[in-house]
């Protein structure tokens, strides 16, 4: 499926949804049950509604106690202990060890939006067919070619100014 074909797939599905809520609250919670059953006990998931897995090394970011989804808060204690637990590990320093062992830290790179809280407790699978959220990033080619894209759109722009 082109990536034309998979917006014009989730503009449909999101306007069919929104016109029946019943519909979507039955989806949000299936899809919930399921995600629940899987990313739970597998990747300790805190059910935001956007999952950022794909980039984190398969761990939550959201088990930080700050929430924050683009890297560690600078507070990060010797030996890569949390700020506000000090008896934990930081999360984001367990997230960047893990993406050295995959080979996964050019992903750690890409600046990840905003966490949306009106997403919370939704169907993060759900969110991404009704194109809320974006699809798991799974191959770091793709990622270095739009991070190269972004370079030479940065230089296209010093260079006008």
């Amino acid at each position: 499926m082109s990536e034309r074909d998979s917006s014009t797939f989730s503009g449909r599905l999101d306007a069919h949804l929104a016109a029946r809520p019943r519909l979507e609250r039955f989806l949000s919670g299936v899809g919930l049950v399921i995600e629940n059953a899987i990313k739970v006990p597998l990747f300790r998931c805190q059910r935001c509604g956007e999952c950022v897995l794909s980039h984190t090394a398969f761990i939550c970011s959201q088990r930080c106690p700050k929430r924050l989804r683009n890297g560690a808060c600078g507070g990060t204690r010797p030996g890569g202990r949390c700020e506000v637990y000090p008896e934990r590990r930081c999360v984001w320093y367990a997230i960047y060890r893990r993406s050295l062992l995959l080979r996964r830290v050019p992903f750690l790179t890409e600046r990840l939006a905003p966490h949306s809280w009106g997403l919370e407790h939704t169907s993060a699978w759900l969110n991404v067919f009704r194109g809320r959220e974006e699809w798991p990033a799974l191959r770091i080619g793709p990622l270095r070619h739009r991070m190269d894209m972004d370079a030479a759109e940065r230089a296209e722009r010093e260079e006008e100014d």
